[in-house]
């Protein structure tokens, strides 16, 4: 038996809600439906989906980072080079909500099927005063018992679970490269 073969794709940024999926039509929480984009991420990748494996008993999304369409990398050799590494270690974010608000979460990273533990790394999800239905989160890293503050980016929507553009687009846009490459459909 084959193992299905991956592909790496080049998309336009201008073009993200014609190929990356929102979440519409899944039983994922309205407020986590949509596209978002990383703002002010140091590391080369750049918009992700949480159209994901969701829990609802647990409230929690399991996203594996290495699967078609799910996230964006910079096309430059740091972005290649982080692709690949989420591909040889399998990255899945575990995000635990508080409740079902859907407010607050922490994100677990899971690498080569090991979860790190929370006293060692935890990233954090709040959504900000302003937010309205999961539009903007403020997302924080934190180490040793969440001690140490290991930098983070604001998430913010910029297309909703329809299909439509939101306002902070346009600014993403002038933020980012014109093309942008991510895990595509495999083949057999």
């Amino acid at each position: 038996m084959t193992q299905p073969k991956t592909i790496i794709e080049e998309k336009r940024f201008d073009e993200i809600q014609t190929w990356m999926p929102t979440g519409q039509g899944t039983d994922l929480p309205d407020a986590l439906k949509g596209i978002y984009f990383m703002d002010g991420n140091k590391l080369p990748d750049d918009c992700f989906t949480m159209n994901a494996q969701w829990d609802s008993d647990s409230l929690t999304l399991f996203i594996r980072v290495f699967d078609p369409l799910q996230w964006t990398f910079n096309p430059s050799k740091s972005g290649r080079r982080l692709l690949k590494l989420i591909q040889l270690t399998k990255l899945v974010y575990e995000i635990r909500f508080q409740d079902n608000t859907f407010r607050r979460a922490d994100a677990i990273p899971t690498v080569l099927g090991l979860r790190l533990p929370r006293w060692i790394v935890v990233f954090e999800m709040n959504q900000t005063e302003d937010s309205i239905n999961g539009s903007t989160w403020d997302r924080r890293n934190r180490g040793l018992f969440r001690l140490i503050p290991m930098g983070g980016y604001i998430l913010r929507k910029i297309v909703d679970q329809n299909g439509q553009k939101l306002p902070p687009f346009d600014n993403m846009l002038t933020k980012v490269q014109e093309t942008c490459i991510v895990v595509g459909e495999t083949k057999a």
